[in-house]
């Protein structure tokens, strides 16, 4: 694995974690395979290459800002706009120091 896989891997682990402890989050956005998923798996959650549900992590080019883009479910007893700039807040300010200048989008996919 290269070392800008791994940085992205490592960028997108954290972009997952800090998205999904913001109020109002009910969970990311599951990928189209997750449901289809064993529940009992042999070996590691993640291989790596693989990011976190919801969360795409990419560069136009090998020196550029970092873009990420989270999607989430929030939950119905909150304001979806006002979750989704926390999540937006929240996940630029977290890597700061390992990726400077990423750029975050954040999409509200549904509420439960």
């Amino acid at each position: 694995m290269t070392a800008a896989a791994t940085e992205r891997d490592a960028l997108a682990g954290t972009v997952a974690r800090v998205a999904a402890d913001v109020p109002g989050v009910a969970f990311p956005r599951p990928g189209l395979v997750d449901p289809f998923r064993p529940a009992a798996r042999t070996g590691p959650p993640r291989t790596a290459g693989r990011a976190p549900a919801g969360v795409r992590v990419s560069r136009a080019s090998g020196s550029g800002p970092w873009e990420v883009d989270v999607q989430i479910v929030v939950r119905r007893d909150h304001r979806a706009p006002a979750v989704a700039r926390a999540v937006r807040d929240t996940v630029t300010t977290a890597p700061s120091g390992a990726a400077p200048g990423v750029q975050v989008t954040v999409t509200v996919t549904d509420a439960v």
